[in-house]
């Protein structure tokens, strides 16, 4: 083999190898990925059907249902597209299970808590409430509720269907101090939904999308030993 042949044969398979080392370097940022797309795609879509451009101002359309779905919807499409993400990786089996049960938590600590706290905005304009008692209550009520009820449905969730070949499986997860703190989005989503006065002057519904965007990348990350 020649000189020529040798070097033409070596540069063909650096080639090759740079390109598969790009090919790693995506995949293993596929959850990632997915969560921002799974993410900012709703948000773009909203503001597009509303205002005919791309905005991150869809969370406060003066219409509480409507703030609501759009909430529910943008975190939901958080955790599922860094899930999807991460199915295009090698998983083990628990850790798929791991990954589809913090996943349905994360979709839980958003939809429930901002439920509840959207029932008690809606009764308190439907009886011309004209007090700050509402604002204070929804959020509190919103995740003190919300989140005890999450982590249940989950664990349900956990046993019933990710584990119901295993009778003696018992979920392991329980709150703690730190799940209140570490889901702080759901607090900011509520407190956009109430219509805090300083939450608003610092537009913190305009970092929602990317805070749904880590929860996604956060629950696809999970392992069976978290």
């Amino acid at each position: 083999m020649s000189v020529e042949n040798i070097q033409q044969k070596y540069l063909i398979n650096n080639n090759i190898e740079k390109k598969e080392g790009i090919k790693d370097k995506i995949a293993k940022q596929a959850p990632l990925i997915g969560s921002l797309l799974g993410s900012i795609a709703p948000v773009a879509i909203i503001s597009l059907a509303r205002k005919n451009k791309l905005s991150f101002d869809v969370f406060e359309s003066g219409n509480l249902a409507k703030d609501l779905a759009t909430i529910v919807t943008v975190g939901t499409g958080g955790v599922l597209g860094g899930l999807a993400g991460a199915m295009t990786q090698e998983n083990s089996k628990e850790d798929k299970k791991a990954k589809y049960k913090e996943s349905f938590f994360h979709i839980l600590t958003v939809a429930i808590p901002a439920a509840i706290a959207t029932g008690i905005l809606a009764m308190a304009k439907k009886t011309n409430y004209k007090g700050i008692l509402d604002k204070v209550f929804a959020p509190i009520l919103g995740v003190g509720i919300g989140m005890p009820l999450a982590q249940h449905f989950a664990n349900l969730f956990d046993k019933k269907v990710l584990n119901k070949n295993n009778p003696n499986y018992k979920p392991q997860a329980k709150l703690q101090l730190k799940d209140y703190i570490v889901h702080i989005d759901d607090i900011l989503s509520i407190m956009v939904i109430s219509k805090i006065p300083f939450v608003n002057k610092i537009h913190a519904d305009k970092i929602l999308p990317l805070i749904y965007a880590y929860n996604g990348y956060e629950s696809a990350s999970a392992k069976a030993k978290d």
